[in-house]
């Protein structure tokens, strides 16, 4: 059983949650007798910052649990990549929460009780320049929409997936298309006008858009969905089919969807890109995403497994 490191943002979900989490941690880890520690983030990188740092364990395993969103959850594996003496899970108090609807009983991942009678389970990251991620990253239009979710959030009574949906409308006022130049797996570059790009380790993300919905994030491939540049009129019935994931199986759209699966993406663009790992920011001209199968131990609350098939699933303990 891992000491439990609970790393806490008291900004997510509009701060609702901290008083009330922290109680319950204390409480119930006080009474159980299990090791545990708390930390309240306070600012963006200190919770990868406190895991980095947080001292290497020769004798017991850790486990860090990031209590937020999925930002808080990426700074954490940022921080647990490539440590051996750990795995990583979460307690989801974030607008999105995106990461968890890749598993069935998640709400095993708010029962401490559950928490404690967990297990460890492999999962893969995204190495994209550098920078883990645990979930997807997502390119161009749709990254400026997560970019610019943040001012809707502060709205009262906006949740995680109407903030999308405003940040969304609001975007196709500006510039909609991106041109690009993708390389799949060391293969020729080809040249592309997309509006919409993810590369995908999870299959959900903005508050409950399934842009890969057969997505697995641990089966040891990464997923690509690309969006050919379409008019706005085009684009607002988009959007619904898109939302519900049957994009795919749309032949009215078979021609402006660009799918693949692999291992390795190079992205270059004519201009900076605005790019979203896990819901955080970057711009960058150009950028490579490279998979690395089972990189981070997850720690999986019981109750809880992977929502969709995994070939790596029968290897692992249900």
């Amino acid at each position: 059983m891992p000491d439990f490191i609970f790393i806490i943002n008291p900004a997510a979900g509009k701060g609702a949650h901290m008083q009330s989490l922290c109680a319950r941690i204390q409480d119930h880890f006080s009474a159980c007798g299990q090791n545990f520690a708390i930390h309240l983030t306070t600012g963006a990188g200190d919770a990868l910052d406190f895991v980095r740092a947080y001292p290497q364990s020769q004798e017991r395993q850790l486990c860090f649990v990031a209590c937020g969103g999925d930002g808080t959850l990426h700074e954490v594996v940022n921080g647990a990549a490539g440590r051996q003496d750990c795995t990583v899970s979460v307690i989801p108090c974030g607008s999105g929460n995106d990461y968890v609807k890749n598993f069935s009983g998640a709400e095993a991942f708010t029962d401490l009780k559950r928490l404690i009678n967990g297990r460890p389970y492999p999962v893969d990251l995204l190495d994209c320049s550098g920078e883990y991620t645990i979930n997807l990253c997502n390119i161009g239009f749709d990254a400026r929409v997560a970019h610019h979710m943040s001012k809707f959030k502060r709205i009262p009574l906006v949740s995680g997936p109407l903030a999308y949906t405003l940040s969304l409308i609001f975007c196709l006022a500006g510039p909609v298309g991106s041109a690009v130049t993708l390389s799949f797996d060391g293969a020729e570059a080809v040249a592309e006008q997309l509006i919409l790009a993810v590369a995908a380790n999870g299959f959900c993300y903005g508050g409950g858009y399934y842009p890969v919905p057969d997505a697995c994030p641990a089966d040891g491939q990464m997923e690509f969905c690309g969006v050919r540049k379409m008019s706005r009129l085009q684009m607002s019935r988009f959007i619904s089919v898109y939302k519900k994931g049957e994009h795919l199986k749309d032949q009215r759209l078979a021609t402006k969807i660009l799918y693949h699966t692999g291992h390795s993406l190079k992205v270059k663009g004519k201009r900076p890109l605005i790019i979203c790992l896990d819901g955080e920011i970057r711009k960058r001209c150009e950028f490579s995403i490279r998979l690395l199968p089972a990189a981070l131990s997850f720690w999986l609350p019981e109750g809880a497994a992977l929502a969709v098939p995994s070939p790596m699933a029968a290897a692992v303990p249900q």
